[in-house]
């Protein structure tokens, strides 16, 4: 294929725009046209035909010649199956998705301006014995193996090829008798050749081919550009009232004109206005989290073929919206979820019947907004977690000690899962086993100033939920005073605040603790983390606000707390960006600044001091 030189960009991006958009919905289709089991919904296959389809036109139309070459031909298949000659199984499917991941290989090559030679004759070879006449017939007899056709996901690079076909769905309805009154079809080529020219799908890269959508635009609603435009206007009006109201001042025309009175309706009005311009401002950078939900569908039919699982996946709250810095930072965290209640959670069919549950497994991904947080949660019916068993695996492995062990509580023991290196399996697999997964969530719903909890029931499933803060740039926080210095923590990252004594703090291990409720809160004093002088007094009382980050727990100990605002979050600039415990700083209405506490630094840095 020549390298695209044609002066026309904006063909070409328009190009790109529409096929991406065509390729996400295609998984999606494709996913649900296999679940009815059938090819009783004309409407879903049509509108999959047209997909492919119009890809072959445009690329026809630009000279993409691999593209023309798989669309084409996976169009056939398409076309044989619209017309009833072909039934839906899962070994038709796995080639269709093969042919699908090809194509979203080669306009990723495309979009990356790297046109290369890429081997597409293995999947061609594949495609090419369901165009022949007799397939209908063979069909049902011979089903090709699924490892031949490795259904890959490119979101998730080290699945497993999937072990059997039989592993899928085995009661297919027969399919209907060939139409002798068909189009002509291409003749099938000699098995000979295909064989020798099949070859194994180039997998896309890591992050390259998985998610073909631009991240450097967004599409906005118009109405939200005109809602926008609509309080800049109003901004604009009350401006022209402050330099009036500045120019009466000056001129000392304020007594008569009632200035207190003026100039308080004035800051009212230009509040309203921002808190709007603000909102308007965010709702642009929102998307729905749909635009990381819709990959799962695929996923799931994937690891469920290789796992030889019965998987049943419910969507809730796709169109939850949130700030698109989040969304971009989620995708991994939940695959490994994901990955992790079904191969870990979810049994076999033949496990779930003895059980006593249904065949099928149910596997619910749901998001829901709560105040200034979203909250997603992963929920499998599967076995639940084995508490002994993970402690003790986390004993053998040496991650903690038979004496940490037999004082903790359940919810840290659930939270030993995810320590770097953990795994129940037994022997290291390709799908998971290697310790992998679990730390990765920790650290990516860490770097988002989130929360993990884990709810897990023996044999019933378990439930893991993540609270993450709506956006990255405009926060909530806590303002609490230490000893004359003003500090705001991000209020998605307080739990609760308590005005304690401070004779009931207790040593451990030269740590300072206090124990609330059922558990042993570990305790840090801000006073002495920043070097703050003192200028009070000792008090007998003082105020600890408890933090969370991901899994971990802390209670910072501060002077008092001062109130709740609503801060913009401004860069310390490269010479004090690492400081441990601080992610930024804002201007408090006063004009004086004020940092900004960063839970997760701070936490961290607590457990890795002495006596920890």
């Amino acid at each position: 294929m020549p390298p695209f030189d044609s002066e026309d960009q904006e063909l070409l991006e328009g190009f790109l725009t529409e096929t991406t958009e065509l390729l996400e919905k295609l998984d999606d289709d494709l996913v649900a046209l296999e679940k009815e089991k059938s090819s009783d919904d004309p409407e879903l296959l049509n509108r999959i035909f047209r997909s492919i389809h119009t890809v072959k036109g445009a690329s026809s139309f630009l000279g993409f010649d691999l593209l023309v070459k798989v669309t084409h031909k996976t169009e056939d298949v398409l076309n044989r199956l619209r017309k009833g000659e072909l039934t839906v199984n899962p070994e038709i499917m796995d080639v269709i998705l093969e042919a699908t991941d090809l194509v979203k290989v080669l306009v990723s090559d495309i979009k990356a301006g790297e046109i290369q030679e890429r081997e597409i004759d293995g999947t061609i070879a594949k495609l090419m014995p369901l165009l022949s006449e007799s397939v209908a017939a063979q069909a049902p007899a011979a089903p090709q193996p699924a490892a031949d056709a490795s259904p890959q996901t490119a979101a998730e690079p080290d699945a497993a090829p999937a072990p059997d076909a039989a592993a899928a769905s085995s009661a297919e309805p027969p399919p209907s008798p060939v139409k002798q009154e068909v189009a002509p079809v291409p003749p099938p080529k000699p098995a000979g050749d295909a064989v020798a020219k099949k070859a194994p799908v180039p997998k896309p890269t890591e992050g390259k081919g998985e998610d073909l959508s631009d991240n450097t635009t967004v599409r906005v609603d118009v109405k939200r550009l005109d809602d926008l435009m609509n309080q800049v206007g109003e901004l604009v009006l009350e401006r022209n009232r402050m330099i009036q109201l500045n120019q009466d001042l000056q001129q000392g025309e304020s007594e008569r004109l009632d200035f207190n009175e003026e100039f308080g309706k004035l800051t009212k009005r230009m509040s309203f206005v921002t808190s709007e311009l603000q909102m308007q401002v965010l709702k642009m950078r929102m998307i729905p989290v749909d635009k990381v939900f819709k990959k799962f569908p695929r996923i799931v039919r994937s690891l469920a073929r290789d796992l030889g699982k019965e998987v049943d996946l419910q969507i809730f709250g796709e169109e939850t919206e949130l700030d698109r810095s989040v969304v971009d930072e989620i995708g991994d965290p939940l695959i490994h979820l994901i990955r992790n209640a079904m191969d870990h959670g979810l049994e076999t069919p033949d496990e779930r019947v003895a059980a006593g549950k249904p065949r099928v497994g149910v596997l619910i991904l749901a998001a829901v907004h709560e105040g200034n947080q979203i909250i997603i949660s992963i929920k499998d019916d599967g076995r639940g977690i084995d508490t002994d068993r993970v402690g003790r695996k986390a004993v053998e492995k040496g991650l903690i000690t038979e004496e940490q062990l037999a004082a903790m509580s359940q919810r840290e023991v659930f939270d030993l899962i995810f320590l770097p290196g953990f795994s129940t399996k037994e022997k290291a697999s390709d799908l998971s086993g290697r310790g992998v997964g679990m730390d990765v969530v920790k650290t990516n719903i860490k770097k988002l100033n989130g929360l993990i909890e884990i709810k897990s029931e023996k044999g019933l499933g378990s439930e893991f939920i993540l609270r993450l803060p709506l956006t990255l740039a405009i926060i909530q926080s806590l303002l609490v005073e230490v000893e004359g210095e003003i500090y705001s923590i991000p209020l998605s990252s307080v739990l609760e605040t308590l005005r304690v004594e401070q004779r009931t703090f207790h040593m451990v291990g030269g740590q300072e603790v206090l124990k609330l409720r059922e558990s042993v809160l570990p305790l840090m004093r801000l006073q002495r983390k920043f070097n703050v002088q003192q200028r009070y007094e000792n008090d007998d009382f003082c105020y600890v606000v408890v933090v969370g980050a991901a899994d971990k727990r802390m209670g910072l100990v501060v002077t008092r707390l001062v109130g709740q605002q609503e801060v913009a979050i401004k860069s310390l600039g490269n010479y004090l960006a690492n400081i441990p415990g601080i992610a930024g700083s804002t201007i408090l209405g006063d004009g004086r600044v004020t940092l900004i506490v960063d839970p997760v630094g701070l936490i961290d840095d607590g457990e890795s001091a002495p006596g920890r």
